[in-house]
């Protein structure tokens, strides 16, 4: 992890969309991150060629891979998708899957089946077309795989009624949620 002053984050961005929704949430906190001087690394998932973990050997290297190195050592994960069909974006969908590599070969038996170092934050920035009262279980549902990697500190921002491009805009709540939420991870 890095420096206490400095706090390092990691952001997957996991919208096929350049410059929608979720990006302008996922901007939002970098620009405060960059505030408060902290090491970002900032991956757009759709400009990454990279395979899901089912199809790749413990060794494999491809363009997620770096993300996956930064993710060892950040202080912070930011996760950013889209709601398509029910879910996460299958690009965020994919890049999780490879988490499983932070998992120790026991991990099941193990009573620290992590190999990522303890008190990371993550951060779960989502959009949805839909109304609130959808959707806002996802942190819950991949909540076991989240508690076997140790990523027990989680927070959500979602920001619901978005479908078109800059919708966003037009809920300054989520963004100031956002701002707020990484102001206090950084300090």
């Amino acid at each position: 992890m890095s420096d206490p002053k400095q706090k390092s984050i990691v952001v997957l961005r996991g919208s096929p969309r350049a410059n929608g929704n979720s990006d302008k949430l996922a901007d939002r906190f970098c620009e405060v991150a960059i505030g408060a001087q902290s090491v970002l690394h900032d991956y757009a998932l759709r400009d990454l060629e990279f395979l899901p973990f089912g199809e790749v050997v413990d060794d494999h290297q491809d363009q997620l891979s770096p993300a996956l190195d930064d993710i060892y050592q950040a202080d912070i994960i930011v996760l950013t998708t889209p709601i398509y069909f029910c879910n996460m974006s299958g690009l965020l969908k994919g890049a999780i899957d490879r988490f499983f590599g932070f998992l120790k070969s026991d991990y099941l038996t193990n009573p620290e089946p992590s190999k990522l170092p303890s008190g990371k934050h993550l951060v779960l920035l989502q959009t949805q077309g839909e109304g609130e009262e959808r959707y806002g279980a996802l942190l819950e549902q991949y909540g076991p795989g989240l508690d076997k990697l140790g990523l027990n500190e989680r927070h959500l921002v979602r920001a619901c009624g978005v479908r078109e491009l800059d919708d966003i805009l037009a809920h300054p709540t989520a963004l100031q949620q956002v701002e707020q939420l990484a102001k206090r991870l950084t300090a």
